[in-house]
């Protein structure tokens, strides 16, 4: 009956209407009595290929909220995307897609040590960190004793390695190399300092160069640190390093020219930056041998008048959890991006999967940043690229102590910790999201 009446309206629209009308109306008359057909047979308007569904039920009871539904959706979305990232597996012994990146730099740490390799055990026994904050609750103490209790909330696939196994660095490469990212930098202090790489640089420049990487040292703010022993002590690395294939540089007035991050370069006053660091300092490395580009550690929003009257090149953000400091406030990149442009400064946003560190802060709770399967990553690689930023870098690719690392995790439990890993999605799941924002990264680079 319905139906019958429906076709006379549709007949009557017909005759008053021209040709291209009656297309229309016999589209919706087909449309309308599809629905009424296939609602009446208990089937599907239109079958489509099974995807993650969201059921609401007719009844008030089950009927869920809007806040509900948002949760489900991201939901939904971050199981489309892994899906689709897990797909593009990576193959080691295979040629990557794509040559590396070096506009994308990734933080990389070479402090760990194993009896085997060592004699013992290097920051996998990290000790608990004292409190220092306003608290009165009850937090472990000591250090940790691997291999199963480590200072890490996750537990590396490669087990605890030392950073000086040559087995250990050719992995790391080949990931890193199939991931796409270009350039390594390594955390850095200066020989005979605490933590200094030194005795593994001849390695990682080796295998650096095998993979067509390229290494940038990362500056740690170690005893005594000033501009003028920083000098001294980079240009004994210059003489050793400086004409390395593998040595990461960037174009300046027509030179190329080795760039140094400078981590808590706050720390010293901009005054004495800028002896060295402008043309008419007292000690201007400018147009000199030793000329470099200074890369600087931006945290606070007063820290922009500090890297402008340094006269640093540009400036870097590090921390991984979004909100932890102005510098690392997702919200914030894209007045930093203008900034930086307004005084010819680099302005490189730092992204990172998460941040828990509990395992060596445990009253630092407050500050971890979920990884949501990939989800965290991917708002702030997608908030980076939206800069128009020519350079990104990762926190981090091994920093197990405060939960940033890419580097392959995989499911522990021991009796009395269980550590997170990156389940369902498999160990290497943030290489080949990293390698996938990669690639879109790129495509943007393109525009200049």
């Amino acid at each position: 009956m319905i139906l019958r009446k429906l076709y006379r309206h549709v007949t009557l629209i017909v005759r008053c209407s021209r040709g291209y009308l009656f297309i229309v109306t016999f589209l919706i008359f087909a449309l309308v009595y599809s629905t009424f057909f296939r609602q009446n047979k208990n089937e599907p308007l239109l079958k489509k290929e099974k995807s993650p569904t969201i059921s609401i039920n007719s009844t008030a009871k089950n009927v869920i909220s809007k806040s509900e539904l948002h949760v489900q959706l991201l939901r939904a979305k971050v199981e489309r995307l892994a899906l689709k990232v897990k797909s593009r597996s990576i193959i080691f012994n295979t040629k990557s897609l794509f040559k590396p990146n070096y506009n994308v730099h990734i933080f990389y740490y070479a402090w760990y040590g194993n009896i085997e390799i060592d004699g013992y055990y290097k920051h996998w026994n990290h000790s608990y960190l004292p409190n220092w904050k306003q608290d009165e609750r009850v937090y472990p103490v000591g250090s940790h004793t691997p291999i199963l209790d480590i200072g890490s909330n996750f537990y590396p696939s490669l087990g605890c390695y030392s950073s000086r196994d040559p087995t250990v660095i050719q992995v790391h490469m080949k990931q890193l190399r199939e991931a796409g990212i270009g350039v390594i930098v390594v955390s850095w202090s200066p020989p005979n300092y605490a933590d200094s790489p030194s005795s593994m640089l001849p390695l990682l420049f080796r295998y650096a160069k095998l993979y067509e990487l390229r290494i940038a040292l990362h500056i740690e703010p170690y005893f005594n640190r000033n501009p003028i022993n920083l000098l001294q002590h980079l240009r004994t690395f210059l003489i050793q390093y400086g004409k390395h294939a593998a040595l990461y540089k960037l174009k300046r007035d027509d030179r190329d020219l080795p760039v140094f991050y400078v981590y808590d370069s706050y720390l010293t006053p901009a005054n004495s930056w800028r002896e060295i660091l402008s043309r008419d300092g007292v000690l201007s490395v400018r147009g000199g041998e030793m000329d470099v580009i200074f890369i600087g550690l931006l945290v606070d929003i007063q820290h922009r008048y500090h890297i402008k009257k340094s006269h640093f090149d540009g400036f870097y953000t590090y921390f991984a959890a979004n909100s932890f400091s102005y510098g690392s406030t997702w919200k914030n990149w894209k007045s930093l991006a203008k900034f930086a442009n307004q005084n010819r400064l680099i302005f490189i946003p730092s992204v990172g999967p998460g941040y828990e560190d509990t395992q060596v802060r445990p009253w630092n709770a407050k500050n971890i940043r979920h990884r949501r399967e990939g989800q965290y990553y991917d708002v702030a690689w997608r908030t980076a690229i939206n800069c128009n930023v020519r350079y990104i870098s990762i926190t981090s690719f091994n920093e197990w102590h405060e939960g940033t690392q890419i580097e392959p995790a995989i499911p522990k439990r021991t009796a009395s910790f269980t550590y997170v890993d990156y389940e369902p999605n498999g160990s290497h799941f943030y290489l080949n999201l990293t390698k996938w924002w990669n690639e879109q990264f790129s495509k943007t680079l393109l525009k200049y």
